[in-house]
């Protein structure tokens, strides 16, 4: 359960440092990450369950990764057993995401160095 957070919690400082480094103020900066964050939380099933959701919404639901994240810490929590075909690949998938942004964020830092 916990590495599955580290690596929930590791992309976003990821991208949220990627996106940082791109963006000429502080100000432009706390907004955009205001609406990912957000966008990101009311999109997920943090609040409502993923059965109850039709139409557009509920594809963006699926496509938002902290859906499967949150789905998979709720099975973890309240199930007795664990799926972990389900909990391989989430975790395969926020390792690819760590990755990605952190080597978005490790380029975009080099270039600002070279400068």
């Amino acid at each position: 359960m916990l590495p599955l957070i580290f690596l929930a919690a590791f992309f976003m400082s990821g991208l949220s440092y990627t996106i940082s480094l791109y963006l000429p103020n502080e100000v432009i900066y706390e907004t955009l990450m205001n609406l990912i964050v957000l966008s990101i939380f009311f999109t997920s099933t943090a609040l409502f369950p993923l059965d109850s959701i039709s139409g557009t919404l509920k594809i963006a639901v699926i496509i938002n990764p902290f859906t499967h994240v949150i789905n998979c810490l709720r099975s973890l929590i309240l199930e007795t057993s664990i799926d972990w075909k389900n909990l391989l690949l989430v975790t395969g998938f926020f390792i690819c995401l760590c990755g990605g942004s952190f080597a978005l964020a490790i380029r975009k830092l080099q270039k600002e160095y070279q400068q």
